[in-house]
């Protein structure tokens, strides 16, 4: 005679013992930086406005100055070079590492990237592009540029990170 229970049991087991061999540890999800949404809503019936600055989904990991490529030069070198102009309005303030994460995460995004200049005003990516600088552009330089990449690989801090030197990116 048939019995379907000890059959029912056995898929049971086995279901048991399959998901019990699954449980091994995932692999870290790759860490993806988003910046924060901001709104603005204005208000008709009066003149004022408000901002109202929500995080972004659960993955974000760390927060990023916004930034948007000033400038792109086409395949110099082994790569591209770019002027990165940073928000300063999405940041209180910069550290050496903030300055090292924001160039892998550009090289990262935006290959190949064999140069890239990190400035935080519009003035400092004029001054870049200009061939011969006047007092005023080495002066927005002095203030707004942050860093710089060298050949695919080396961070060079300027302005006021100067004193940290260099770094190498991917130690």
């Amino acid at each position: 005679m048939f019995r379907w229970w000890k059959v029912a049991t056995a898929i049971v087991v086995v279901a048991i013992v399959a998901a019990g061999c699954d449980r091994q540890t995932p692999e870290a999800a790759p860490t993806t930086t988003r910046p924060l949404i901001t709104t603005t809503a204005v208000s008709s019936s009066t003149s004022s406005s408000t901002t109202s600055t929500s995080e972004p989904p659960a993955l974000t990991v760390g927060s990023f100055p916004e930034y948007r490529i000033g400038h792109r030069d086409a395949d110099v070198g082994n790569g591209d070079s770019v002027i990165a102009l940073l928000d300063a309005a999405t940041y209180d303030g910069l550290t050496d590492l903030d300055l090292y994460d924001l160039i892998a995460d550009i090289v990262e995004r935006f290959p190949p990237i064999y140069e890239a200049h990190l400035v935080d005003d519009m003035s400092a990516v004029d001054a870049l592009l200009t061939e011969e600088p006047t007092s005023v552009d080495e002066s927005a330089l002095r203030g707004h540029y942050l860093a710089r990449l060298e050949e695919g690989f080396r961070i060079v801090y300027e302005g006021p990170f100067s004193d940290r030197r260099f770094a190498i990116l991917g130690s």
